[in-house]
């Protein structure tokens, strides 16, 4: 696995994990460049054969705050250790000092990375996906 400097492209392709398939409708041209071109961070995993398997970041909301997200393939659950820890290291290294995240509420593996990463529940966001599904708001204050 490489991890290589966000690119359009990367998010366009990734095949996201089941848990997070009401997301694609989302990820258009227009929002992808949005992320990659926003103030913050971005990094995708591409496989040995240069497929994007996973995409994640921070955009930042203001200069104390950022968004973290994250968009994983199936493929990318089996390297799951090392996209743990990049994500980790970004984490901490982050400049902003509170970080969210939501999180849907019936992604129990999604939760429990929430929590591994040291961020704490806020609350449940009703209707927040496109789909009508809940969100709960993840935040680390540093």
């Amino acid at each position: 696995m490489k991890i290589v400097t966000l690119t359009s492209e990367h998010l366009l392709s990734v095949q996201l994990q089941q848990a997070q398939a009401y997301a694609i409708q989302t990820v258009t041209p227009e929002h992808a460049q949005a992320l990659v071109s926003a103030n913050g961070v971005g990094w995708a995993a591409l496989d040995d054969g240069g497929t994007a398997i996973a995409c994640a970041g921070i955009v930042e909301m203001h200069p104390q705050r950022g968004m973290a997200w994250a968009l994983l393939s199936d493929a990318a659950l089996s390297q799951f250790k090392t996209i743990h820890r990049v994500v980790s290291r970004v984490v901490e290294s982050a400049p902003w000092r509170r970080l969210e995240m939501t999180v849907d509420s019936r992604h129990t593996a999604g939760i429990a990375w929430a929590e591994r990463l040291g961020f704490t529940c806020e609350g449940l966001m009703a209707a927040y996906t496109p789909d009508g599904r809940d969100c709960f708001l993840y935040a680390k204050v540093k």
